[in-house]
């Protein structure tokens, strides 16, 4: 290389030597309190440094964490028309296997297969699992469900203490006995009871008319001061066209509670009056009638009652069944055998009762089949007979054999029962009702109301 190049080069200065890693970790710890108590290298640890970091160490390690604590909720359901409890849970997002686990508990089962519209239902998860379920039983009970450690469920029957009263009313029929009966503070149900308890004697589609009354006397049932249901309807007293029906509600000694006249006569009747829920009568007894499609003078021996095709048709008392299956101009018909040579007759329906064969024992008011128009029929209806001994009778009219009696042995039980409920009856009967008369059997409930035909001869209430 030229000299001239050479010469212009600028000399190379020297750079400082680099510090050492030592000395870079001394001076970065200089601000810090031991930086941590580690040495830097090369200098001899400090015992005290190196023995509060090892507990340091030592109590992290030993410390425990909590635990998040499960997130839990509950889900409230109210039973849909329609719904199980499989389609619920899957609605919900609960896991299929929760629910095998809770039908797993027999008496849970039974519980859960008896869904009805309306039923509230609550379930409580823990993260995502199911870990409780109640539903009410009652107005007084409910079931509670839950999971144990070993995951199974365990049921019990939580029952709340109700306070009970007596409340007593009534009310006189201007259009309907439901809208006369919410006018008194009565629900529809507590309705249905009085038409039940009555219905062997008075048909509430075609006999109810205006100006007919009726008086009550039934449980109040409270839980923490708040009303929650009407309880037992206690006895009931009707004026139907002036004639007077009244019952009381007891229990006989080892039998259940069923309804007694005054005099100790069971209101329920060997047979039913109607076996189905109709709308109107479209043709009554009559031993002269032009058959409607035959065009001629035919015998019609039942009643004709009109209902829609599919309504339930009950057995009109217990017996056995005698036939089933098709007859002539019957149809599809249903012929039952009952005590004391009484045979009934259920004509042009749509199908029967499933399982429902000859030779099977029936009970009052169980299913047999349903309204149709098989056979002769110009529009859907039932066709009813009743026989007597092999003679037709009147379904409306002839007299039916009654229930057992008050035993004697407990009339003077009944007696005392049922005197302050009739005296409640008689405070609790509405202004201005035609009664025809009152009962004489009973003297000290008689006084505690005078009858507005006093003087008169009595009549005996049915």
């Amino acid at each position: 290389m030229p000299d001239a190049i050479r010469a212009r080069r600028a000399p190379r200065r020297a750079l400082p030597p680099l510090p050492s890693a030592a000395l870079i970790g001394a001076l970065l710890c200089l601000p810090l309190a031991g930086c941590g108590g580690r040495a830097p290298q090369g200098a001899a640890p400090d015992p005290a440094a190196t023995g509060a970091d090892a507990a340091a160490s030592v109590s992290a390690a030993t410390t425990p964490t909590t635990p998040a604590a499960p997130f839990r909720r509950s889900i409230d359901v109210t039973v849909a028309p329609g719904d199980t409890l499989e389609r619920i849970f899957r609605a919900q997002g609960l896991a299929p296997a929760d629910l095998t686990a809770l039908r797993a508990e027999p008496a849970l089962r039974r519980s859960l297969d008896r869904l009805r519209p309306g039923d509230l239902l609550r379930f409580t998860t823990e993260d995502g699992r199911l870990v409780a379920f109640e539903r009410p039983l009652g107005v007084a009970e409910t079931l509670l469900a839950t999971r144990t450690a070993e995951g199974a469920f365990r049921s019990a029957t939580r029952v709340e203490p109700l306070e009970r009263s007596v409340r007593s009313a009534g009310a006189t029929i201007t259009s309907s006995l439901f809208q006369s009966a919410k006018e008194a503070g009565i629900s529809d149900t507590m309705a249905l009871r009085i038409a039940d308890i009555f219905r062997f004697d008075i048909d509430f589609v075609l006999d109810i008319r205006p100006g007919d009354s009726f008086s009550v006397v039934h449980e109040v049932l409270r839980r923490d001061g708040r009303v929650v249901d009407e309880g037992e309807l206690l006895a009931v007293e009707f004026v139907n066209q002036g004639e007077v029906y009244r019952a009381v509600r007891w229990a006989p000694e080892g039998g259940k509670p069923d309804y007694y006249t005054p005099e100790g006569k069971s209101l329920r009747k060997a047979f039913i009056r109607a076996p189905l829920e109709f709308t109107r009568v479209s043709s009554r007894f009559n031993l002269y009638r032009r058959h409607p499609i035959l065009n001629r003078m035919r015998a019609h021996r039942g009643v004709d009652y009109a209902a829609p095709i599919g309504t339930p048709v009950k057995a009109a008392g217990g017996g056995r069944v005698a036939f089933v299956g098709v007859k002539g101009g019957y149809g599809k018909v249903v012929e039952l055998t009952h005590p004391g040579g009484v045979r009934t007759v259920y004509g042009h329906l749509s199908a029967f009762a499933r399982g429902l064969r000859p030779g099977q024992s029936v009970a009052q008011g169980q299913l047999i089949g349903k309204v149709g128009m098989t056979g002769l029929a110009t529009g859907p209806h039932l066709h009813y007979e009743f026989l007597l001994n092999g003679v037709h009778k009147d379904p409306q009219k002839v007299p039916l054999p009654k229930a057992e009696p008050v035993p004697a042995a407990q009339r003077a039980a009944f007696d005392a029962h049922a005197a302050p409920l009739l005296a409640r009856l008689g405070s609790a009967a509405p202004a201005g009702a035609q009664v025809a008369a009152r009962p004489a059997d009973l003297p000290a409930v008689a006084a505690a109301r005078p009858s507005p035909g006093a003087g008169g001869p009595s009549t005996p209430s049915r």
